[in-house]
Order: C-alpha cells, then structure tokens, then sequence
C-alpha cells in the first residue's frame, strides 16, 4: 500500500510538489521498513550471526514495533553462544507458531520462550487468546490451510516433538529437539 501511494504521489513530484515529495519519501520509507522486516523473518541473517536465541529475540522485537499483542521473550537456560542443528528448524516453527498467534488469537500478550535441557532444545510459544481446539490443525488441513500440519511435519520428520494445546485462556505451542552436540 505504501509503494502504491508513493506511486500515486509521482505525478504531483513531477509538477514540482514539494509536500508530495515529502509524502512518497514518507511512503517508500515505511515501505522499505516493512521489507526488511519480512526478509528478516523469513531468513534472518541474525540466525547466522548472533545464533537461535537473537533471531528469536530479532522477530520478538519485529513484531512489538507493530501494532498487536505484548511480546514478552525469555531465553534463560539458553547458552550465551554457540548454535545447534536444530536452530532453522526451531526459529521456522516458532516464526509460524506466532504468525498463527497474530493471525487468529486476538491475543493481547505473547509469550516466546527458549530453552534446553540437557541434549534437548525447544522453543514455546504462547498467548492470552481465543486458544485452540485439540483437532484444530486437523480443521486447517481440511481447509486448505497447512501452516500448523507442515510445522508438525517438519518437526516430527527432523526427530523433533510438536505439541499444540489449549490454555486458559489462549494456545501454547512447544516444539523440541534433540540436538546432540553444540557448536560454538
């Protein structure tokens, strides 16, 4: 929509309108803005560079420059530095365990939490929303919509456990793995 009013802006800068020079500056700015927001979470360079627990903290800090729920992360028993296996794999699940937050919860608070236990990592995402019925990701299937099924999927397949569950009130999502060794 920005790059569509900057573009509508073009014929008033080419008349010599300074204010709608100003508002297509204004327009692709935010336009840039939400870009790189969405390139960051699809493919966070972050992941690479500061490891799961930045990116996660990356995409917590994204979404709270938006309007939408509190986002409250907490990587505490996470080690400081070094990576895992299983840091894509995690970071994709949670980006689509709160992508379905913001989408369908109505949440006003978010929670993403990072941790590992022995051999084990898992990241759990949860909110204060509508919550989700026990066969809800077999509905969204049956209608067309595979974001829950896949991320269980990817998980299962990868050796990893995914649960969705009702709370009261909201959802919570956890996802583990094992990940044998660490990396620094």
């Amino acid at each position: 929509q920005y790059v569509i009013v900057a573009r509508q802006d073009l014929e008033d800068v080419r008349a010599g309108s300074a204010d709608a020079t100003d508002r297509a500056d204004s327009a692709l700015g935010e336009a840039t803005a939400l870009l790189r927001n969405v390139v960051r979470e699809l493919h966070p360079a972050v992941l690479a560079a500061a490891g799961l627990s930045g990116a996660l903290g990356a995409l917590a800090e994204g979404i709270g420059e938006r309007s939408g729920p509190t986002v409250h992360f907490d990587a505490g028993s996470w080690p400081e530095s070094g990576s895992t296996s299983a840091d894509y794999l995690l970071y994709s699940a949670a980006r689509e365990a709160v992508t379905n937050v913001l989408k369908h919860a109505g949440a006003e608070n978010l929670w993403i939490e990072l941790g590992q236990a022995g051999d084990d990592a898992w990241v759990r995402v949860s909110d204060d929303g509508v919550g989700i019925s026990p066969d809800a990701v077999a509905h969204s299937v049956e209608n067309g919509h595979i974001g829950m099924a896949s991320m269980r999927a990817k998980v299962q397949a990868a050796g990893g456990a995914f649960t969705a569950r009702p709370t009261d009130p909201g959802t919570e999502v956890e996802i583990g793995r094992p990940v044998g060794t660490w990396t620094q």
